[in-house]
């Protein structure tokens, strides 16, 4: 079973295109607010604006009824239907008059007034109706209008064509929209300006964050990204200072290690050269083995502190290439089979050949010491989506454990360069290239992959 024994890569947007956009979330929103708050605007707009006409138009029929009273007290010879006859005003260049008349019987016959016939759907018994014109034999067009009765005989309808709410159909929400709809433009033109800028800040702190993981540890968010005075130019700056803080301790740590070491070499180096005067050969040997570790440690050191080292563009395959030349000649002594199952593409990583390649030859000098003779160990070199991927398998009898913090701690119980400390040297490599370490307990058989970032150069 496969065991990732590094942290699980960051999400980086040169590799991988993210999931979910806040920005578009933020724009679809932006925008969803902006055409309900214009639904909002036009529809209260819109119905105070027909509650004041109807309002204005009640008052006008209501003057208009008041009219027709009063002209029949002063003309009670001519009655209603005088006084409504002398109402009616002609039409002016096509456009109706703006108030209707009718009086009729109680069966809807009209007697006198400028509409034709009685409404559809009006009743003799209502306060007041609206209708359109040709309902009534008119002009069409909206109108409200009151109904009265006369002498309890002859119902009348008088009303007032309702032109401000007809223009509010045909100019105002029209109008209003096309303002609305202009205003909601303008707000996701507005929107997606600022997301775009926070965006292309956001992804050049992402640039600076994968530029680190993969060992530019120089790297550092422009300064141009810091010069607005906000939150993101806050965290910015913060992220820098915290950077610098962690470069600071990564160099001290490199130097007190590397002093302790030095002073460890010579210390060492002396007794060895006391034990050989002295013809103690086992307090040699163990010194020669102490001098061993010691340098494995300052090489371990210097993986996992330095900051200053230079990460380039470099082939994978040539890394593997070279760790496989070392170790031709120790697999054809000890009768092992090594095969090289090299991609045909040679993928470019980002990283320090050199590295890489003592990562390569720890993993072969493991699977060589741990597979018998007649057995078979595997290099090879493959790409898989965004990673590429340097593996060595063995068909040696595998190890009780996947655990990498299980097997590099047997560099205490089984002696110096035990199976251990390769394997921890390898994680320290990976580690520093933002590669991840996954290790597969065949059982017989032992496989160790490294998965390395694929480069943002050209390859």
């Amino acid at each position: 079973m496969d065991k990732a024994v590094t942290l699980p890569e960051p999400s980086s947007p040169e590799l991988e295109a993210p999931r979910r956009s806040l920005f578009r979330e933020a724009l679809a929103l932006n925008l969803a607010l902006a055409v309900l708050l214009a639904a909002a605007v036009v529809g209260a707009a819109f119905l105070t604006v027909e509650k004041a006409v109807e309002v204005s138009a009640k008052a006008d029929v209501e003057a208009e009824i008041r009219i027709l009273e009063q002209y029949r007290e002063d003309h009670e010879v001519l009655g209603y239907a005088e006084a409504i006859d002398y109402r009616i005003l002609p039409e002016e260049e096509g456009a109706p008059a703006i108030y209707v008349y009718l009086l009729a019987r109680t069966d809807h016959s009209p007697v006198v007034g400028s509409l034709k016939q009685w409404p559809e759907g009006v009743s003799i018994k209502s306060e007041w109706a609206r209708f359109d014109g040709r309902e009534a034999g008119a002009a069409p067009g909206a109108i409200l209008a009151k109904v009265i009765m006369v002498d309890e005989r002859f119902p009348l309808i008088v009303g007032r064509r309702l032109v401000t709410y007809e223009a509010l159909y045909r100019s105002f929400l029209p109008a209003f929209i096309v303002i609305s709809l202009l205003m909601a433009g303008l707000a996701v033109f507005l929107t997606t300006r600022l997301a775009r800028r926070f965006r292309a800040r956001v992804n050049a702190m992402n640039d600076v964050f994968h530029a680190i993981r993969t060992g530019d540890v120089k790297a550092r968010i422009p300064a141009a990204m810091l010069e607005p005075r906000d939150e993101l130019a806050l965290l910015g700056e913060e992220t820098n200072n915290a950077l610098e803080e962690i470069t600071r301790l990564m160099k001290g740590l490199d130097a007190v290690s590397q002093t302790a070491a030095h002073e460890l070499n010579k210390e060492v180096g002396r007794l060895r050269q006391l034990a050989v005067e002295a013809g103690e050969q086992d307090i040699a040997k163990g010194a020669d083995a102490l001098l061993g570790l010691l340098r494995e440690i300052l090489e371990l050191v210097k993986v996992e502190t330095t900051p200053d080292a230079e990460m380039r563009p470099m082939s994978l395959s040539a890394a593997a290439q070279s760790a496989i030349d070392l170790f031709e000649d120790a697999f054809e002594e000890k009768a092992v089979t090594l095969e090289n199952e090299m991609a045909a593409h040679a993928p470019m990583v980002l990283g320090r050949a050199a590295l890489v390649t003592n990562a390569a030859a720890n993993l072969l000098d493991n699977a060589l010491k741990h597979t018998p003779s007649g057995g078979r160990v595997v290099i090879g070199v493959r790409t898989e989506g965004n990673t590429h991927v340097l593996t060595v398998s063995d068909t040696g009898p595998g190890a009780d454990s996947d655990d990498l913090s299980v097997l590099a701690r047997r560099g205490a119980d089984e002696g110096v360069a035990s199976y251990g400390f390769g394997l921890r040297f390898v994680q320290a490599v990976a580690i520093r290239h933002g590669a991840r370490v996954r290790i597969k307990n065949k059982e017989p058989g032992f496989s160790i992959s490294i998965s390395f970032p694929a480069s943002r150069a050209r390859e």
